[in-house]
């Protein structure tokens, strides 16, 4: 009888358990961002950044230097209230996932277009503005402690997760269950 289990993935980073399914990755990396965010260590954008390259490209970037990245996009770009700093991140960690490295790949561009692509429409979809001053006019009473924008931050990462895992353009080795 074949395995009908959920499918694995193996991870080798010394943060991150040796075996996680998909939705323990979704939950992982969505979790991180949003902790990273709510216990003041970083703000939106570095959060999920710092987030997704743990779980998703340790092997790739330096998860304790990729939120100098990130660091100009919080606040809707230095918190001058445009583009939302989560939707931002959210298309750099693509980048960092799927992105070319070399010049002249176009397969891995593509790659990067198109969960861009996908993922900003799923953005839109479940939250209507990529505005950083509709959300806070929206989020007005949510104090200074800014807590729907830390869930906010956990919902992003979370949609975005889902998204890179089953569109699969990422290089998390995962098992066939078959």
């Amino acid at each position: 009888m074949p395995d009908t289990t959920a499918p694995q993935t193996q991870r080798t980073d010394s943060t991150t358990p040796q075996l996680l399914s998909e939705d323990e990755i979704i939950r992982l990396v969505s979790e991180r961002a949003k902790n990273y965010y709510a216990d003041g260590q970083f703000s939106c954008a570095e959060a999920m950044l710092k987030a997704f390259a743990e779980v998703f490209a340790p092997h790739l970037v330096d998860p304790a230097t990729i939120t100098r990245l990130a660091t100009p996009f919080n606040g809707g770009f230095s918190e001058l209230q445009q583009t939302c700093g989560v939707l931002t991140s959210g298309i750099m960690s693509i980048g960092m996932i799927a992105g070319r490295d070399q010049p002249g790949d176009e397969y891995a561009k593509e790659k990067a277009y198109t969960l861009t692509q996908i993922f900003y429409k799923r953005y839109m979809e479940a939250i209507g503005t990529p505005s950083c001053k509709e959300l806070l006019l929206r989020w007005k009473d949510q104090g200074p402690e800014k807590t729907q924008c830390k869930e906010h931050t956990r919902r992003i990462s979370e949609l975005l997760a889902r998204t890179i895992l089953q569109v699969g353009f990422h290089d998390l080795p995962v098992e066939d269950n078959e």
